[in-house]
């Protein structure tokens, strides 16, 4: 049975904001909590695990290479991975991933704990048949989804990735 502060946490997600309680009460029980401690992987670049992570409390600090920030209560990752899990028709093998591939595909960040950090992990495994249970819910997901891709165009928009950045001699 979901915790009232999981559901308080997935209400301030934009990706299920038009989500009823009752619908994120059910979200939320497809999720486990897990506990991380300092300097722990939360999810490893190049992993193929999948699911969503909510961070219920403590701080973490997502790496893809070139940036770094950090993520605390209330922030997200792994939406793209709780989505984008595909069933291998001629295996049955679970795909899991941020970035689609003929073969598995792979989380494309790092997120390490930064002090002990409290999550809410629903994996895709457990998601799929929840979606395919309740339609109605996947299509309002999607929704948040195109909202949270439009956000990430914007900002690559206002990106200039041609030009390497300036360098102080």
């Amino acid at each position: 049975m979901s915790d009232v502060r999981d559901v308080k946490a997935l209400r301030r997600l934009r990706l299920f904001n038009e989500l009823t309680d009752e619908d994120l009460t059910r979200v939320a029980n497809t999720g486990r909590r897990r506990t991380f401690q300092a300097g722990e992987a939360l999810v490893e670049r190049g992993a193929d695990s999948g699911g969503l992570f909510v961070i219920l409390s403590g701080t973490a600090s997502v790496d893809v290479g070139s940036a770094a920030h950090n993520l605390g209560p209330g922030d997200f990752f792994g939406e793209m991975a709780l989505l984008s899990g595909r069933r291998s028709s001629r295996t049955g093998v679970d795909f899991f991933g941020e970035q689609a591939s003929f073969s598995r595909a792979r989380r494309s960040a790092s997120v390490i704990a930064i002090e002990p950090v409290e999550a809410l992990v629903i994996q895709t495994i457990y998601f799929d048949p929840f979606l395919i249970e309740n339609p109605s819910l996947a299509v309002a997901i999607l929704h948040g989804v195109v909202q949270r891709l439009r956000e990430v165009q914007d900002r690559m928009e206002g990106m200039d990735l041609h030009t390497p950045p300036e360098v102080d001699e």
